[in-house]
């Protein structure tokens, strides 16, 4: 008797778990979805300088600017899986200090973690 009660209130917790598991899942996919998707800018900005930052297994290459209207601005190049760029290093050795782009960025600058909008596409000015 008591071990059928207390069974079916342990397998309650389980599926508890398993619901929390599941929707951790769910939020760890949709919000990279939603970065890319849903927070697609544009900026006109001459680049001041550029600089690599270097964490235990990985690169952030970074893209320091001013824009038209004056504000500074810092972007990253990062691979995105979603948008199918894999050829960061590449383009960030194209970007030349002094010169005038139009990047197309996506993601929010969130400070205390480090993040930064991520350029996804550039283009020179003539």
């Amino acid at each position: 008797m008591y071990g059928n009660y207390y069974g079916r209130r342990n397998s309650g917790l389980g599926l508890k778990v398993l619901i929390g598991i599941g929707i951790a899942l769910v939020i760890l996919i949709a919000i990279p979805c939603c970065k890319s998707y849903y927070s697609e800018k544009t900026y006109t900005a001459t680049v001041t300088d550029k600089d690599i930052k270097n964490y235990d297994s990985s690169s952030k290459f970074l893209v320091f600017t001013k824009t038209e209207d004056g504000a500074t601005k810092v972007f990253s190049m990062e691979d995105t899986l979603i948008k199918g760029r894999w050829n960061t290093a590449d383009d960030y050795a194209e970007i030349e200090i002094g010169e005038t782009y139009t990047f197309t960025v996506i993601g929010w600058r969130i400070p205390f973690m480090s993040e930064y909008e991520n350029i996804i596409e550039f283009q020179k000015k003539q």
